[in-house]
């Protein structure tokens, strides 16, 4: 039985914990945003678990799409096989913008726990970072036999992926909080195409640019992480509650 629960341990839930690490360090980082009236602990942890659950339905949606377009649009399906261009990269960032606020919106766009300016930004930051609990889990899945391998990718992943998701998420949460308050409809979709946007073109120009990558990702995600700071103080600004 302990031998059992040690092989599970070592083959599922330590990659999960060790991956976990530094996106707790972000969700730190932004909860303590909303310190003065946070929100309750299972709303957020529905949250982290739809993250979880878009991984799921993205990588169906990804699977799905490519075997249809390999049968009925050899075009696109040429396109997004191989992860080399920005059209690819697009075809990712589209499908995974789009899931992760989808699971979202359709839990909790009614609840009675999203009744400020500030909610929506920090239940879609928190979807990332369940989204990207997966996404370490399998990155370092097979490295666990040394240490320093699996440091250095979730130190990669930390400043780079992982934040890149809690930005757009982020981005997608701003400009939803602004359409609940303003009443103008076309300001979420201005986010998630903003959002979509600045994922192809980071993952593009990472790809694109080989050994100056590690400069342009440092540069692109503090960019984006100074840019949702600044937004994180616009929504906080307006204090006001969310009637929907």
């Amino acid at each position: 039985m302990w031998s059992a629960f040690l092989a599970i341990f070592n083959t599922n839930l330590l990659p999960f914990s060790f991956g976990m690490i530094p996106l707790t360090i972000w969700l730190i980082f932004f909860l303590l945003r909303d310190w003065k009236n946070p929100e309750p602990k299972y709303v957020l942890f529905h949250a982290f678990l739809m993250g979880i659950v878009a991984t799921i339905v993205v990588l169906f949606t990804q699977n799905f799409v490519e075997a249809f377009s390999k049968i009925y649009w050899p075009a696109f399906y040429n396109t997004i096989q191989y992860h080399d261009s920005f059209n690819a990269f697009l075809w990712v960032a589209i499908v995974e913008e789009i899931v992760k606020f989808i699971m979202i919106y359709a839990t909790l766009s009614h609840s009675k726990h999203l009744n400020e300016a500030i909610d929506p930004m920090i239940y879609m930051i928190v979807c990332a970072i369940g989204f990207s609990s997966i996404e370490n889990y399998f990155s370092i899945f097979n490295q666990l036999q040394t240490f320093i391998i699996p440091f250095q990718t979730l130190m990669a992943r930390f400043l780079g992926a992982n934040l890149l998701h809690i930005i757009c998420s982020g981005v997608i949460g701003f400009f939803w909080s602004i359409q609940i308050v303003s009443k103008r409809k076309y300001l979420l979709l201005t986010g998630l195409t903003l959002a979509i946007l600045f994922h192809a073109l980071f993952n593009t120009l990472i790809f694109t640019y080989g050994i100056f990558a590690v400069l342009l990702m440092f540069t692109c995600v503090f960019v984006g992480a100074s840019v949702l700071l600044w937004l994180f103080d616009v929504v906080e600004r307006l204090n006001v509650k969310v009637k929907k």
